[in-house]
């Protein structure tokens, strides 16, 4: 009986311990570029940068690059630290978009 009971217990503290770290710690920033696919992030970081502003307007308008909202939780999926990219996935969501990595917030 004892046993039963520290068995219970352990995998009651494992669900809540999973669940826990399962939440989203990220949350984004607004005002910053993200896209359905890294090359396409590139190609839209590289319009910002070159000032081609009717390029850049024309990714954005295929809904493919966009805008972020601020204060979504994401989880990160990957990170490429020396080209400054992040892969996130918004909380509930099944679809991925790479950013800078400046527009996500970690805690």
């Amino acid at each position: 009986m004892k046993k039963r009971i520290v068995v219970i217990t352990l995998l009651l503290a494992f669900v809540f311990v999973s669940v826990a770290i399962a939440q989203p710690n990220c949350v984004t920033k607004s005002g910053y570029i993200a896209s359905v696919s890294e090359e396409l992030f590139d190609k839209a970081v590289s319009y910002a940068v070159q000032k081609d502003y009717v390029a850049l307007q024309k990714l954005l308008d295929s809904k493919l690059v966009f805008m972020l909202k601020g204060g979504v939780p994401v989880y990160l999926e990957d990170t490429k630290m020396f080209s400054g990219k992040v892969k996130i996935r918004p909380a509930v969501s099944t679809v991925s978009v790479w950013t800078n990595i400046e527009a996500v917030d970690c805690k």
